[in-house]
């Protein structure tokens, strides 16, 4: 196949294109940076940030080379197909003595011989020959070939490089991750909701009904006036905290921390976590008019390197603005007033009606999979309800917004941003990779790896305290080191400076991404 099929279809707007990927990755985790920020310090949450995006970037851009690398070999076997055609002998028929080639079919029954043929012409019936089993790339399965291009998504990349387990793993760890994201979503409403009228699990109840008939629409053109309004209400809601946050920056008199280094696993989950888009690189990517297509890869880099610029600004601001009163979610420090409840409302609408949004896909993935008729209206409602219920009990049991945020970063997000990217490129570009490109490959695949235990460990600490007493080796080293600069504070002046240089720090990892026009 080509990967100019389709080609009137896609975006061919720049602006269109950089508000999809800026709407992908501005999500419900950036409320949580400032507390991320209190745990780890200014300086060293600056410096994570920094460095989390900027090999974020190269490892989803690592996805896309993925999924064209599987292309080539797809266009290199129809090539070898064809020519193996030719040299192939099909199935012959014979009449008045010529014998004429067929295509490569060969006969229904095994052993039906059409070589001395001799009388009127006869119709065999025919099957095509079975497809191999794998592409002439380095030991890589193929996909069907009624799969278009265009369609290639993250749980083929898996499927070619490891076959059914690399598809199961894929898909696995986006239905866990879109679900954890669906009970940040509903923690962060509860939390907002005025506990002087019911507590958090009585809100629950009352939250949860009308989100089972939301997550039943079978079609998100349903929701599309929603999702649109809910853009423009998180925008404005985030303008409006960061001018509390400005605002309210002066009457702070404690110093920030520059560095915790104890934080920083939980720093670490918190940041893949707000990386969330990640799975939706594909999407992003084909949703490019092809003629265009070449444009992603730099408005993508740009997109991002402003993202994380955002990021950085949003979490050191509400942290330097509250201080060690910064809650786990910044719209709980906001005051009383027509303003915060305003932003307050528009944050829940928003999130409220990206739930649905995000559990449309992991709905529909499990329907396909598991249910005996996945066209059956009642079997799929079912399931939707069973999901709905799931994030209830979920958020009832881990009803921290930030602990949850760091437990899915560490875990699903971190293999889906870091190692599996690694992993695939590594397979995919087998023999033909330089010692640089082997050695990214292997840093992501080890980084994940690491970072996924050591912030798995510490959000499952802080959720069971008891298991503090059993700390491992990695984290008490962070702890001894960190024993030594846990009490370092910065002056305004320094803490100004670093502020004012935050922005030249993304630029210059924007030309560390060497982005050609």
């Amino acid at each position: 196949m080509s990967i100019g099929e389709d080609k009137d279809q896609g975006t061919t707007s720049v602006v269109k294109l950089f508000g999809n990927i800026f709407i992908s990755f501005i999500g419900a985790g950036v409320l949580g940076l400032p507390y991320a920020f209190k745990e780890a310090g200014v300086i060293e949450g600056i410096v994570v940030m920094s460095a989390v995006g900027f090999i974020s970037v190269k490892a989803m851009l690592l996805i896309v080379d993925c999924k064209y690398q599987i292309i080539k070999y797809r266009i290199s076997d129809e090539e070898s197909g064809d020519a193996e055609s030719e040299s192939q002998t099909g199935l012959y028929s014979k009449a008045n003595g010529d014998v004429h080639l067929d295509t490569i079919y060969e006969v229904e029954e095994p052993g039906s011989d059409t070589s001395s043929f001799d009388g009127p012409l006869v119709e065999f019936v025919r099957k095509p020959l079975p497809s191999p089993s794998r592409h002439n790339g380095p030991n890589i399965y193929h996909l069907p070939h009624d799969k278009n291009d265009n369609e290639i998504d993250y749980g083929d990349l898996g499927y070619c490089c490891l076959g059914v387990k690399g598809r199961y793993l894929v898909d696995a760890s986006l239905v866990v991750s879109q679900i954890g994201f669906c009970c940040a979503y509903l923690i962060f409403i509860l939390e907002n909701l005025p506990s002087d009228v019911m507590q958090f699990g009585q809100w629950l109840f009352i939250v949860l009904p009308p989100l089972v008939a939301l997550t039943s629409l079978r079609q998100l053109g349903s929701l599309a006036i929603f999702s649109i309004v809910a853009d423009f209400a998180n925008v404005f809601a985030y303008c409006i905290v960061f001018y509390f946050d400005f605002d309210h920056w002066s009457s702070v008199s404690l110093h920030p921390k520059a560095m915790k280094l104890d934080g920083l696993p939980f720093f670490l989950g918190i940041a893949i976590y707000c990386y969330e888009g990640a799975g939706l690189i594909l999407s992003l990517e084909s949703s490019v008019t092809p003629i265009r297509r070449h444009l992603f890869r730099p408005i993508f880099q740009i997109t991002l390197c402003l993202v994380t610029t955002l990021y950085i600004l949003f979490g050191v601001s509400g942290y330097v603005s509250f201080g060690k009163f910064t809650k786990n979610i910044i719209t709980l420090n906001l005051p009383k007033g027509v303003f915060p409840v305003l932003v307050k409302s528009c944050l829940c609408f928003s999130l409220y009606f990206t739930y649905p949004v995000m559990m449309f896909p992991v709905a529909k993935l499990l329907e396909t999979k598991f249910l005996p008729d996945p066209e059956n209206r009642k079997q799929g409602n079912i399931l939707r309800l069973c999901l709905v219920l799931t994030t209830g009990a979920i958020i009832l049991a881990i009803p921290s917004f930030s602990t949850l945020m760091a437990l899915v970063g560490s875990t699903c997000c971190t293999l889906l941003a870091f190692v599996l990217p690694g992993l695939f490129h590594m397979i995919l570009f087998k023999g033909c990779l330089s010692n640089k490109q082997w050695y990214f490959d292997a840093f992501l695949i080890g980084l994940g790896s690491i970072g996924a235990i050591l912030g798995t460990w510490d959000a499952l600490t802080r959720l069971f305290p008891s298991l503090s007493s059993a700390t491992p080796a990695p984290l008490l080293i962070t702890e001894m080191v960190d024993s030594a600069v846990s009490t370092t504070t910065l002056s305004p002046t320094t803490l100004q400076t670093i502020l004012n240089t935050t922005i030249s720090e993304i630029t210059r990892n924007l030309t560390r991404l060497n982005i050609k026009p």
